[in-house]
């Protein structure tokens, strides 16, 4: 019997990934006022929230007398995982823009 192979960090990244993906993308930015600033900043807050639960796990692992370690550690890994995607991303449209700077009319 085979087990699929999934990870904690392959369900976050598809986790990011699908809800950037399940954004409508029939909307144009203008009538969203700040539709790819919005998309980042909602990006960045989720980035912002595993790292914050990652930080309370590694306190709590510390501190109490229930040791936790999977728990711990896979909090860790998805901080980590989530940090490296956005920085990706952000790599990408910096990219992107730095491409089109270059553009002549």
């Amino acid at each position: 019997m085979k087990l699929p192979m999934t990870s904690p960090s392959m369900n976050l990244t598809s986790k990011i990934t699908g809800n950037l993906a399940n954004r409508k993308m029939t909307e144009s930015v203008s009538t969203e006022s700040n539709g790819l600033g919005k998309t980042f900043e909602d990006m960045l807050t989720e980035v912002n929230q595993t790292q914050m639960e990652a930080e309370k796990k590694q306190t709590e692992f510390m501190t109490s007398q229930k040791k936790d370690l999977h728990g711990t550690i896979i909090a860790m890994e998805k901080a980590d995982l989530s940090l490296r995607l956005m920085m990706q991303v952000r790599n990408k449209v910096v990219s992107a823009y730095e491409e089109v700077m270059r553009m002549q009319i």
